[in-house]
């Protein structure tokens, strides 16, 4: 990435390090930020700034992420954009779950998105190499269909030569908006139900077998795991997989989805909203931080 010379490097990283999901939900979790203030003002080069500075917390964020935009597009960036420039976009919210950090097999995906489709999206940023790349593409072809590589426009024709022709390329581009540079191809011949059971909850991959067999196994807690494999290996990977998609899409979280459709809070928290529990306390709790005067 060519970053600009005025800001530097360590700063930026900084930065990325306060923009990230991990950073907001602490910011719904308590109400004592200044050590996060004082650490944005530092990396932002708060005594550079004068008379245009930022007056609440809000816009502190919201001049980090822009200058994080610009100048070192690092993951949050790129989930931001895909929620908020893509999802949103193509896509229903009541229908439709976006899944974070998502594992499959050995591997965990970037994002997984659930409609009547199915995606997975692998981001590689500026900042990332193209190593364990054929890995994570061969786990997440034994659970989904379509595979993503989202990546930046300038390392478009590196990951068109290096990807195989089944998956399909996102850009970013130079303005900052997403386009489907190559569609993915629906590919199942690589489905894998243990794998697809393995990615699940207990409760859910309960709900999985009693969808399709109409029942759970009866046996002793050690071995509950097991029996219900061996009851969903009597159904076809594709009949397995579209049960396994319904019981992913009822993570949708209707109290979320409320907050990024009404937009009350500024689009680059919506990634991070989207992935919260956000109760009545964590609400009011992010909304005061949000309007701190500095």
């Amino acid at each position: 990435m060519a970053v600009n010379t005025t800001v530097d490097i360590n700063n930026l990283r900084g930065l990325s390090k306060l923009v990230s999901h991990a950073a907001f939900k602490k910011l719904s979790a308590g109400t004592n930020q200044s050590a996060y203030i004082r650490r944005m003002k530092k990396y932002l080069g708060w005594e550079q700034m004068g008379e245009e500075r930022p007056r609440t917390l809000e816009a502190l964020i919201a001049e980090a992420y822009q200058t994080l935009c610009s100048h070192y597009r690092h993951e949050y960036i790129y989930k931001s954009r895909l929620l908020t420039d893509f999802v949103l976009k193509h896509y229903a919210l009541e229908d439709t779950v976006l899944l974070n950090e998502f594992r499959i097999g050995s591997s965990i995906a970037d994002a997984v998105l659930i409609n009547g489709t199915n995606k997975v999206f692998e981001i590689k940023t500026e900042l990332d190499t193209p190593e364990r790349l054929t890995t994570q593409l061969l786990d997440y072809y034994k659970a989904f269909s379509e595979v993503y590589v989202f990546t930046h426009h300038t390392l478009a024709v590196k990951y068109f030569e290096l990807l195989p022709s089944n998956v399909g390329l996102l850009v970013y581009g130079g303005d900052g908006a997403i386009s489907e540079e190559r569609k993915a191809i629906s590919t199942t011949q690589y489905l894998d139900i243990r794998t697809m059971m393995g990615s699940l909850r207990k409760p859910e991959y309960l709900k999985l077998v009693k969808m399709l067999a109409g029942f759970i196994p009866e046996a002793t807690p050690v071995f509950l795991y097991k029996a219900c494999l061996e009851t969903l290996q009597c159904f076809t990977s594709e009949e397995v997989q579209r049960a396994y998609h319904s019981v992913l899409k009822e993570r949708i979280s209707v109290a979320n989805n409320q907050f990024i459709e009404e937009a009350v809070f500024p689009c680059y928290l919506n990634f991070s909203i989207y992935n919260q529990k956000l109760h009545k306390n964590s609400y009011l709790t992010l909304v005061n931080n949000l309007n701190k005067t500095l």
